[in-house]
C-alpha cells in the first residue's frame, strides 16, 4: 500500500459531483478499499479499470483516461464558484473554497493508471500511460491522445494543458476564475457548438464545421449575416434573421460557419430541433445566466396551418410577457418565405371560409414579419455554380485543369442534384476522395 494517505472525495466542497460520474464513483470505491488490501482491494481495482474502459472517452492532454476525465469534469463544472467566476465577481470565501478543492483535485489527478496499479499491489514501470498487463493485473491506457477535435474550444484545451503541467493547482485559482469569466461554465465553457435537449445545453461531440471562406457565391448574404453577428458581439441588440430559399443554397452552412469564426469572441451556436420549441422559455432562462452571446439555430423550420407550436413560437420570438434575453438571437432557415404553406383556397374566400378570411391569412403569415431581417438565397446559375466548384477545388489544392474540372462538374450536376452550392461541394468531395 502507499505510504502516504490517499486522497478522499469526501473533503470536496464545490466539485463533489465528480463522485457522481461512473469514473469518480469507481475511483472513490477503490480508494476506500485500497488501505484494507486483499481481495476487496483487488476487486475494487478491477472494477475501476472496467469503468475506465466502459466510459465514453474524452480528449485531453495526458493520454490517461482518469486524468483527462478529471480535467474535463473540472473545467465544465457548474457550481457556485464557476457561476460566480463567469459572472465576473468571486467572493473571497468562495475563492478559498475553490482553492481548497483544487488541492484535493490535484491529488486525485495524480492517480494515473500506473499509480493506481502500484497502489493495488501491481508493479508500475513509472510510465505516463502504463502497460496492458503488469504482474498479472491489468491497467487502463489513454483512449484519445493529443489535441482535441473541433468540438472542444481552444481556450478549454489550453486551460486543461496548464492544469496538467502545473505543480500547484491552488495557485491557479485566479487563472481558473479568469477562464470561466472568458468562456463561461458548464457546456458553454467546453465548446462553441451546442445543442438543446429540452432541459440543458449539451456539447455537439462531432460538429459539422464549416469555414466561411469555403462559401463562394454568397457575397451579399455573408456580408449581411456577418455584419449582424458582429454588431451583436460588440454589445448591440442585433436582429433575428430569417434565411430562406431553395434547398442546397448555403443557408445552413453559413450559420454553422459562424461558430468557428466568432467562437473566440464569445459566440455560442445552439442548434434547437423542431420538437424542442415548446421548451424555449426554459432555454431563455438558462442563457440569461451566461455572459456569452448565443445564436439559436433552427434549421429548415416550417409549420402547418394547425400546428400547435406555431403561436407559441411566434410569441416567444416577439410579444411574450417574458422578454427575450439580450444575449440571444434566433437565426432560422426555411425553404418557405413565411414558414407556413400558402394555398389558393386561403385567398379565394369560398362560401364555407372564414368571414374575415384576409385577417386569418394575415395571422398565418405574420410570423416572418417578427424577424428583424429576411435574407434571400437563390439557386446559382451555371456560371455561378462552376465558380463555386473552382473556388472549392482551389481551396483544397486539387491538381486538375480548369476545363477538365468544369466539364466534370457539369456532368455531376446533370446526373445528381442540379445546380446548387451543395451539389458543388458534393462534387468536390467526390473528386477529392478519388484522388487520395
Amino acid at each position: 500500500m502507499a505510504a502516504s494517505p490517499l486522497p478522499s472525495f469526501d473533503s470536496l466542497l464545490l466539485y463533489h459531483d465528480l463522485l457522481e460520474t461512473p469514473q469518480g464513483a469507481a475511483m472513490a470505491a477503490f480508494l476506500g478499499a485500497a488501505p484494507r488490501g486483499g481481495e476487496e482491494a483487488r476487486m475494487a481495482y478491477l472494477r475501476l479499470v472496467r469503468t475506465m474502459y466502459a466510459a465514453d472517452p474524452v480528449t485531453g492532454p495526458t493520454g490517461d483516461a482518469w486524468q483527462d476525465h478529471l480535467l474535463h469534469h473540472l473545467l465544465r463544472a457548474e457550481n457556485a464558484f464557476t457561476r460566480a467566476a463567469a459572472g465576473g465577481s468571486v467572493p473571497a470565501a468562495l475563492r478559498e473554497a475553490a482553492a481548497w478543492d483544487l488541492r484535493i483535485l490535484e491529488q486525485l489527478f495524480r492517480l494515473s493508471g500506473p499509480r493506481c496499479l502500484a497502489i493495488a499491489g501491481g508493479r508500475s514501470d513509472g510510465g505516463s500511460r502504463g502497460e496492458v498487463r503488469l504482474d498479472g493485473l491489468p491497467t487502463w491506457s489513454g483512449r484519445i491522445e493529443g489535441d482535441a477535435g473541433p468540438a472542444l474550444a481552444p481556450g478549454f484545451r489550453e486551460m486543461a494543458r496548464r492544469l496538467a503541467e502545473a505543480d500547484d493547482w491552488a495557485g491557479l485559482v485566479d487563472d481558473l476564475a479568469a477562464f470561466h469569466r472568458a468562456h463561461g461554465c458548464g457546456a458553454v465553457a467546453c465548446s462553441w457548438f451546442l445543442t438543446w435537449d429540452g432541459r440543458r445545453l449539451q456539447v455537439v461531440e462531432q460538429p459539422d464545421v464549416v469555414d466561411l471562406d469555403d462559401l463562394a457565391g454568397l457575397v451579399d448574404q455573408k456580408k449581411a449575416v456577418q455584419e449582424n453577428t458582429e454588431a451583436f458581439l460588440r454589445g448591440g441588440a442585433g436582429q433575428n434573421l430569417l434565411l430562406y430559399g431553395p434547398r442546397g443554397t448555403g443557408k445552413s452552412s453559413l450559420v454553422r460557419g459562424l461558430a468557428p469564426r466568432y467562437g473566440e469572441a464569445g459566440l455560442r451556436l445552439v442548434e434547437v430541433a423542431r420538437e424542442r420549441l415548446g421548451s424555449l422559455a426554459e432555454l431563455y432562462r438558462i442563457v440569461r445566466k451566461h455572459p456569452q452571446r448565443f445564436i439559436l439555430f433552427l434549421d429548415d423550420l416550417t409549420f402547418e396551418a394547425d400546428d400547435a407550436d406555431y403561436r407559441a413560437f411566434k410569441s416567444l420570438l416577439e410579444g411574450a410577457l417574458e422578454r427575450r434575453p439580450p444575449n440571444l438571437l434566433l437565426y432560422v432557415t426555411s425553404n418557405r418565405r413565411h414558414m407556413v404553406p400558402e394555398r389558393w383556397a386561403d385567398r379565394n374566400s369560398p362560401e364555407d371560409a372564414e368571414v374575415h378570411g384576409q385577417d386569418a391569412l394575415e395571422e398565418r403569415l405574420s410570423l416572418a414579419d417578427r424577424f428583424g431581417r429576411t435574407i434571400l438565397f437563390l439557386r446559382p446559375d451555371q456560371d455561378e455554380y462552376l465558380a463555386i466548384v473552382e473556388h472549392l477545388a482551389a481551396r483544397r489544392g486539387l491538381p486538375i485543369g480548369r476545363e477538365e474540372l468544369r466539364d466534370a462538374a457539369r456532368r455531376w450536376a446533370l446526373w445528381q442534384n442540379g445546380l446548387s452550392g451543395r451539389a458543388a461541394r458534393q462534387f468536390v468531395d467526390e473528386l477529392e476522395a478519388k484522388r487520395k
